[in-house]
Parts: structure tokens; C-alpha cells; sequence
């Protein structure tokens, strides 16, 4: 099993000097017979300069991340006891993540709990570094993403000796129980991995309280982001972008994006020439089809990203025809979202004559509230 771990303490205490202040002793100097001008500038400045000075607090949280290298099983079977179905069938236990470090899911309503938890070698003691709150929707949506990729990456390499990197992760925060990610991933080679990112709630200095989720007034929020890349060429490119290309009657309807299988794509004509919609699915180890996300695309900044991706693609080809290992790296990005459907990037990247396309892709941000009611924010 292959590890990676990374532990940071971040803590903000940077005196800042007004650049007015400066600029007013430099006057001074300058010119003495400005000396009551600049005296009163001076005292209709002050009152600002001190609230502003009031205003800033230093503060200070804990960061841990951990990477696992795992089997497709041992994935799914730990993320089907934290964040999937497993947490409603079976008892709140405490996990081991690392030594010392504990993740606990607590079936509460139609939310699970997720606490982590350290052990103190000093103190011999256990103690709450972060806890926040998931729907259970939203945790079994990311559960069966997961459980597709992992299965689609795993059964095209067997079949065709090829994969592509792949992440999805589930992102959700609480302002009194701070910020976690859980990530997992894929590369090139159909090798996994599993990832915790935990950040205990920003605090003022030496001002530590036990993490809750509910804690604040404030709901907590959750997202899964899907990223995928796959190789392209000139020409596959081209083919590709008809997506945004108005007035095609004919667009891409439910296609895989091979090599992830699993997630397919729709582009659909707007109500005008001026826009497509663009829409993505993931298709379940079941058959079922699950929403990701859909934002519409105006064919005007479709069609100028286009340009400049492929001025960028044709230069990359001459520089490497002209001297191969010559031509820089670049990338262009085409950002577009929904508000309620959620966000869409597609990224386009050139390196020595090779060409990766990336769509990033993330689900509406929702609030997660305490009796379980979800809002969109």
C-alpha cells in the first residue's frame, strides 16, 4: 500500500502598516510648509486606520492529508461504511485512517456525521480535529460515481491495456467543524488511490473548541467535483468541438467518454443558435442514471475558445515538426455554469506535440442543515 502524509499548522498574525502611513512620513519630510495640511489629512485618516486595525484577528486550524494507495475493494468497502449506504445498516464505529488518526460516520436523520479524530501520544487522550455534516443523498450519489469509475477504469484496462487519470471527490464544510475532502483517484496505469483532506475550524488564536458540525448559525455545504482527462489529436479535436459550433442540427447524444465509460455526454441546442446545452450523466454499475451536472454555453465564447485552442494546437505542431521538444506548454480553459445545475470546465492541454483534454465538473453546491432539509445556495 503505497502512503503519502502531510500535516501543516497554519496560523495568520501579519502586522499590516497602511501604505497611507508611509506615504504621510514621506510628505512630511518632503515639504514642511504643508505641515497643517498634512497634521489634518492625518487625524480624518486615523479613525479608519484603527478600525481596520481592530477589525483584523489572528487565527489559526490544522491541515492533515493522507494518501492510500488501495485495491478497488478495499475502496469501496471503506467508503460504503463512512460515506455510503453502510453507515444506515451498521453501527457507528471508528475507523483507523493512519496511527492515531479515526474517522467515525453517525447516522443522524437524513445526514451522516463525520468525525475525525487523533489520539495525543502526550496526553494519552482522544480528541475531535473535525467534524461536518453530508447528506445521505450526496454521499451515496458520490458512492455510486466512485463504484462506476473505479469498475469502468479497471475493465477497460483489462480489455484494452489503456486508462486515463480520473478523481472524484466530496467536499463539505461547516464554519464550527471545519473542511474535509475525500478523493479518489485513478491514473494512467488503472492504479487507485484514496485521499482524506482534513482541516480543523479557523479559530482565533488559542482559542481551540471541540469541532461540531451544527455549531454555527450558518448551514454547512457540500459538493462533489468529477474530473476526467483523456488524449486528443488535431483532428479529434476538431470533431469534438461541434459542440459548440451554432446552427448543428445533429450533436452528441449520450456518449461515453471513453475511456470512463461510465460518464456520458449530451449536447442539446438551446432555445437560439446562440447557446447549446451541455449536459453530463453517470451511468451506475447498475444501470442507473445519475445527474451530474448541465450548464448552458454560448456558441460566441464557445466558438473564440475554440480558436485559440486550436491556433494553439496548430503552433505546438509546427514548433515540434520544425524541432521536436521545442514547443511550450500551454493550456486554455472554457469555465461555464448553472447556478442550479451546477459547474462545467473544459480544459485543454498542450506539451511536446501531445494533447489531453480534461472536463472538470461540479454537482450544485447544497446546503446541509441540521433537521436535514437541504437548501441550494
Amino acid at each position: 500500500m503505497k502512503q503519502q502524509h502531510l500535516l501543516t499548522l497554519d496560523q495568520h498574525n501579519k502586522p499590516i502598516v497602511p501604505y497611507c502611513i508611509r506615504r504621510l512620513t514621506n510628505l512630511v519630510r518632503l515639504r514642511r510648509s504643508l505641515g497643517a495640511v498634512i497634521a489634518l489629512c492625518a487625524l480624518l485618516a486615523l479613525p479608519s486606520i484603527t478600525a481596520a486595525q481592530q477589525n483584523y484577528a489572528a487565527s489559526e486550524f490544522i491541515e492533515e492529508d493522507i494518501q492510500n494507495g488501495m485495491s478497488l475493494a478495499d475502496i469501496v468497502a471503506l467508503l460504503d461504511q463512512t460515506v455510503g449506504g453502510g453507515t444506515r445498516a451498521n453501527p457507528a464505529i471508528a475507523h483507523p485512517l493512519r496511527q492515531g488518526l479515526y474517522v467515525t460516520a453517525i447516522a443522524r436523520r437524513s445526514n451522516t456525521i463525520l468525525r475525525f479524530e487523533v489520539d495525543r501520544s502526550d496526553t494519552k487522550q482522544r480528541y475531535t480535529v473535525a467534524e461536518v455534516a453530508i447528506s445521505a443523498d450526496l454521499g451515496s450519489k458520490f458512492f455510486e460515481f466512485v463504484k462506476a469509475a473505479l469498475r469502468s477504469a479497471e475493465s477497460v484496462f483489462a480489455a484494452e491495456q489503456f486508462a486515463q487519470p480520473w478523481e472524484i471527490d466530496l467536499t463539505a464544510e461547516s464554519d464550527s467543524g471545519g473542511q474535509i475532502t475525500v478523493k479518489v483517484e485513478g491514473d494512467a496505469t488503472a492504479h487507485f488511490t484514496l485521499t482524506w483532506e482534513i482541516a480543523s475550524p479557523k479559530r482565533p488564536l488559542d482559542s481551540f473548541v471541540v469541532p461540531t458540525a451544527f455549531g454555527s448559525n450558518k448551514p454547512g455545504s457540500e459538493h462533489i467535483n468529477v474530473v476526467v482527462h483523456f488524449p486528443t489529436s488535431l483532428e479529434q479535436f476538431q470533431f469534438l468541438s461541434t459542440i459548440y459550433v451554432g446552427g448543428v442540427a445533429q450533436r452528441f447524444q449520450d456518449l461515453p467518454l471513453h475511456p470512463h465509460t461510465w460518464l456520458h455526454l449530451t449536447v442539446t441546442n438551446g432555445s437560439t443558435d446562440r447557446f447549446v446545452n451541455v449536459h453530463f450523466d453517470a451511468i451506475t454499475t447498475e444501470g442507473q442514471r445519475l445527474f451530474v451536472a448541465e450548464a448552458p454555453a454560448s456558441t460566441d465564447v464557445g466558438g473564440r475558445f475554440l480558436n485559440e485552442t486550436l491556433t494553439r494546437m496548430q503552433e505546438t505542431l509546427s514548433q515540434e515538426a520544425a524541432e521536436p521538444g521545442s514547443s511550450g506548454k500551454w493550456q486554455t480553459e472554457f469555465y461555464y455554469d448553472s447556478p442550479d445545475d451546477g459547474v462545467v470546465v473544459v480544459a485543454v492541454t498542450g506539451e511536446q506535440g501531445r494533447f489531453d483534454v480534461a472536463y472538470e465538473l461540479q454537482t450544485p453546491t447544497q446546503n446541509v442543515k441540521k433537521d436535514g432539509k437541504r437548501a441550494e445556495n
